[in-house]
Formats: structure tokens, C-alpha cells, sequence
């Protein structure tokens, strides 16, 4: 740790100790998120994490769960300056998403399986602080029109801005390990052996028929599974369940943050909403029963609904994330 980094470490906890001595719980957590934006100005993930944290978790204050989940995304390696100065132009670049998978965090290696790699959790900590923020409960499906009801309009646009932009370096991240992605991003031009995400030898005829003769890119059989997301895995459904969540659930906030955003460097961001929204439309012409599937943002509900299995999370796959990474 470099002097600087000391001297920062120092004066962030100096101020939060004075400070706190004698003051009220909302004045103390004031001075907490204070000395943890001062931590992590250098970078002092950790520290801040520790500190904040110590203060025991507050559900109802923006600003708190705001620089809360920062610093696990800090921890994580995120980074939003990079995300718009290098990663956001790469999006749609090779088409739809593979260019998600090319994003600095993306290529970074991970550990196996990927839902045991530390960025990779850290990342989802901070994604899931503020996608219940205002203390959602884990069975009730976490939307914007939900967080609204805790925040003020301001409030709640920044937290949504934050998730959008955090979830579709998470989602790249994701692609880049179960699509087998290149460095260019590419599908199957890894060297993990498969060229589709999952397996869909027990999903309905419509959608094995869709995988065969319609896809486009490297997958065209409904049996080359990344091992991580293979028929008769035990914790398939969870992280099947992890990527239709996450993409259900950048489709709930971006609209707003597009609307909020006005173009720009976000141009990208509009076009990858238009392709999804496309899939999922195929999707339920396709296999109409696939109900919940379509629509859930709560991991615990995916988990547990009766009427999300296997089938209708491997049909998902392959209409919509087969087709959006080629």
C-alpha cells in the first residue's frame, strides 16, 4: 500500500470516528457513506466495504446502498469510467452481443466453476444491493416499479442507471464463459469444447427444431453444453436461473435509462433492448407455456416456481442467448 493510500485510509476513518462520537444513527450512517466515498476515491475497496458494512445494512437509504455497491463492484474490478470510455462502443460489435463478451472484465480469467469466481460474486453482491433496494424480499419479483415505491424519482433513476450498466458487464462476463467466446467474441471459439450454452435434447420439438435448422453461428446441436451448464448437472436450474434473471432484468430498467439518457454513447444500449425484445417475442410464440420464465428477476422465485423447470430455462437459452451471441 503506497503512502497516499495510508494517508487517504487514515483521514477517511478519522472523519467517520470523530465524527460518529455522539451522533445520531442517520447522521452517523451520513458520515460512513462519506468516509467510504473517500475510500474508494483510492481505490480502497475493501475498506469501505468493512466500513459501511459495520454499520449493519440500511434498506431504505439511497446513498448508503449506492456507495455499498460500488464497493463490491470496485472489489469485483468494475469499473463505470471504463465501461464508458473502452467496453460500451465494443457492445454490439461482432452482432447481436458477442461484443459483451469482449468487455475488459469479461476477459479476464475466471475460476471454475464461474459462480464460485470471486469478481464474478462480488459483482452480483452489488448488483443484488440495489436490485432490492428498499429491503425487497427475496420471493417478490425485484422491478423498478417495486424500488419505486421506497425512493424518490431521482433516487430510484440513478439506482436503475447503476444496475443497467453494472448487469450488462455481468451479463458479458457470463457469455463470454458459458457461450465459449474468443477474444473476439465469437461462440465455440473458446477452448472449453462447446458451441452452445446448454442442452436442449429435452426441451419441446419447436425449440430443438429452432437450435438445428434455424440458428445462426456455431451452435446447431442440441447437445454441445458448456460442462458448467450440462443436462443432469445438480445445480443447473441455479445457474440456468442466474442469466434468465439477469437478462430479465436489464430488460426492466434500460428502457428508462435510455429515456433518461437521450442517446449518445448509449446508442448501442438501445439496439442490444431492441434485440432481445425481438428473441423473447420468437420465445413465446415458439413455446407459449414458457409463462414465468419470460418475466422473473427474483433468483429465489426462479429457483422454486413449480412452473419454471429445466425445459422451459433450456428453451430460453436457446431462443434467446444462442441467438444473441453467434
Amino acid at each position: 500500500m503506497s503512502l497516499k493510500s495510508i494517508q487517504i485510509l487514515i483521514i477517511a476513518f478519522m472523519i467517520f470516528t470523530i465524527s460518529a462520537c455522539g451522533k445520531s444513527k442517520s447522521q452517523e450512517v451520513k458520515d460512513a457513506v462519506l468516509s467510504a466515498n473517500i475510500l474508494l476515491s483510492d481505490k480502497q475497496c475493501q475498506q469501505a466495504i468493512d466500513l459501511l458494512e459495520g454499520i449493519g445494512r440500511q434498506t431504505r437509504d439511497a446513498n448508503y446502498l449506492k456507495v455499498l455497491s460500488s464497493a463490491y463492484a470496485c472489489r469485483a474490478g468494475y469499473s463505470t469510467v471504463t465501461f464508458f470510455g473502452t467496453d460500451i462502443s465494443k457492445t454490439a460489435t461482432p452482432s447481436p452481443l458477442g461484443g459483451l463478451s469482449t468487455f475488459t472484465t469479461s476477459q479476464v480469467a475466471v475460476t471454475n466453476p464461474l459462480v464460485n469466481d470471486s469478481n464474478y460474486k462480488d459483482l452480483l453482491e452489488a448488483i443484488n444491493i440495489l436490485l432490492y433496494a428498499g429491503g425487497i424480499s427475496s420471493s417478490t419479483e425485484p422491478t423498478a416499479q417495486e424500488r419505486a415505491k421506497y425512493f424518490s424519482g431521482g433516487q430510484a433513476g440513478d439506482i436503475n442507471s447503476e444496475l443497467a450498466f453494472m448487469m450488462m458487464v455481468q451479463l458479458g462476463k457470463f457469455m463470454k464463459v458459458y457461450a465459449n467466446a474468443n477474444i473476439g467474441g465469437v461462440k465455440g471459439g473458446g477452448g472449453a469444447g462447446n458451441n452452445c450454452f446448454t442442452d436442449y435434447s429435452t426441451t419441446p420439438a419447436a425449440v430443438q427444431t429452432y437450435v438445428t435448422t434455424v440458428l445462426p453461428g456455431a451452435c446447431n446441436s442440441v447437445s454441445s453444453s458448456h460442462a458448467q451448464l450440462a443436462l443432469g448437472l445438480s445445480t443447473r436450474r441455479v445457474r440456468l436461473c442466474q442469466g434468465v434473471v439477469l437478462m430479465n432484468s436489464i430488460l426492466d430498467v434500460l428502457p428508462s435509462v435510455l429515456a433518461s439518457a437521450g442517446g449518445g454513447s448509449t446508442a448501442d444500449l438501445s439496439t442490444v433492448t431492441t434485440q432481445i425484445n425481438t428473441q423473447k417475442a420468437l420465445l413465446i410464440t415458439a413455446y407459449p407455456t414458457v409463462g414465468p420464465t419470460a418475466t422473473v428477476m427474483s433468483q429465489y422465485n426462479c429457483e422454486t416456481d413449480a412452473s419454471i423447470d429445466v425445459d422451459t430455462l433450456a428453451s430460453y437459452y436457446a431462443v434467446l442467448f444462442e441467438a444473441l451471441i453467434q
